[in-house]
Formats: C-alpha cells, sequence, structure tokens
C-alpha cells in the first residue's frame, strides 16, 4: 500500500466499460467511473485513480500503487459464479467485470485494505468470499429518489460501521434489485432493513473492510454519509479513530 500521512490518500475506483459515441459517429469502448464516486472521494480530502477492468494477474500490481479502495455498483453478477441458475429477472452481466472484481476484492480482504464495497461492491464481495445472492427483489430500485431517503437501515451497535456514521439507524437510498443471501465466508451482518434484507457487511480478520448495499455517494451532502468516505481515507492514511 502506497500510504503516506504527508499527502492526500489515492482511493483506487473500480471502473466498468461502457459503449461511448462521439459527435462524429464513432462508437468506442471506454471504461467508466460514476461521477458521484469521485465526488465524494474528493470531498473527503483523498484523490481518485480510475481502475480499469484487467487481468486478474494484475490486481496485486493495482493495489501496490492505491491506499484505498471504491468497489462500486452497477451490473448483476453471473449466477455462474455461486453456481445458481439464472433467472428470469436477471439484469445484464459481464463475466469479465466480475473476474476482476472478485480478484480485487480478495486480494484486498487478504490485505485488509481500506475498503467501501457499494451495492453491487458488498455483492461482489459476498460472492468472492463464497456467498450467494437473490436474483431479484422488487421495490428496492428507486432510480427517482437517487439522492433522497427511502427506508432506514438498522445497524449494528457494536459494530464499526455504527461508530463510523454516528447512529444505529440511518435513512438510505435504494438503488439495487438483488441482495445478499447466504453470507460469504468471515461476512458478518452488521445492518439489515425492515425486510430483513442485508444492508450491510463488515470482515471478521478485515476490519478495514467494510460494504454496503445503499448508495453512499449519492448521499454525500449528508454528513453521516459522508462519513464512510472520510473514514476510508482517514483508514487509508492511519488517522482514522475507529
Amino acid at each position: 500500500m502506497a500510504n503516506s500521512t504527508t499527502r492526500a490518500p489515492l482511493i483506487g475506483i473500480t471502473a466498468h466499460i461502457e459503449m461511448v459515441h462521439d459527435d462524429d459517429g464513432g462508437s468506442y469502448l471506454h471504461h467508466v467511473v460514476a461521477l458521484p464516486y469521485v465526488r465524494a472521494v474528493e470531498r473527503a480530502g483523498a484523490l481518485a485513480m480510475i481502475l480499469p477492468i484487467t487481468d486478474p494477474a494484475n490486481v496485486e500490481a493495482l493495489l501496490d500503487r492505491v491506499d484505498a479502495l471504491v468497489v462500486t455498483g452497477g451490473c448483476d453478477i453471473d449466477p455462474a459464479a455461486y453456481r445458481a441458475t439464472r433467472d428470469p429477472q436477471l439484469g445484464s452481466t459481464n463475466p469479465d467485470r466480475d473476474a476482476a472484481d472478485f480478484a480485487i476484492t480478495r486480494a484486498a480482504v487478504e490485505r485488509d485494505l481500506p475498503t467501501l464495497a457499494v451495492c453491487r461492491g458488498i455483492q461482489v464481495l459476498n460472492v468472492a468470499l463464497g456467498g450467494t445472492l437473490v436474483q431479484h427483489v422488487d421495490e428496492h430500485m428507486r432510480v427517482d429518489a437517487y439522492n433522497e431517503s427511502v427506508h432506514s437501515v438498522k445497524i449494528e451497535p457494536a459494530s464499526h460501521l455504527a461508530s463510523i456514521v454516528g447512529t444505529t439507524e440511518l435513512a438510505v437510498n435504494t438503488l439495487h434489485h438483488q441482495v445478499i443471501d447466504q453470507l460469504g465466508s468471515r461476512l458478518h451482518a452488521v445492518a439489515r432493513n425492515e425486510d430483513g434484507h442485508v444492508e450491510a457487511v463488515e470482515v471478521d480478520g478485515a476490519p478495514s473492510v467494510l460494504g454496503v448495499q445503499w448508495h453512499p455517494e449519492l448521499l454525500r451532502h449528508r454528513p453521516d454519509h459522508l462519513a464512510l468516505f472520510q473514514w476510508l481515507a482517514q483508514t487509508a492514511t492511519g488517522t482514522s479513530a475507529l
């Protein structure tokens, strides 16, 4: 880890691939990261670096160059990764992205690299450690309220998450249609919604790794959600009080 207390920490943000059309009629594949992740990282006092979908053999070298990691949201995980049959309501998948995200997430856990896994990211973390997913739930994809409170989550009082956000009940947005089913090895749930779905996890033996099902980068205008990115930056520089 390229850690230093004399400079702003460098936080790697996992990318996805999109076809981008230019004004001249050309179409090109681009590595893409949603702007709110960058804005949240920068507002927390850190610098952002986009991490491409790459050969899993390259992830150790990538992690050597960053102080912390954000595993981003996006497309569904191919259920073959957790030995399940494809549900008719499954969305688009990208097995290459899955492989890269699994590799970088497992490596981050083994290093206890400060990591915030968001939405798809918490699902990646779970599957990477041997867990499974429910492939579809209704009424949790509220794109119309992306930066608003939609429901609350109850947080375990003794958890790192509760210490970070300063509360045991947090109002969150909801932009997902899949949830954790069976928890992966070393994971334990530290927050749930009113339906009983897992909304946050921590990792035994890797206290610097945290996964949340909601999108705190879209709620960065609220101190309790920006706190997640501030925790990430502070933990990366060894200044976190947790």
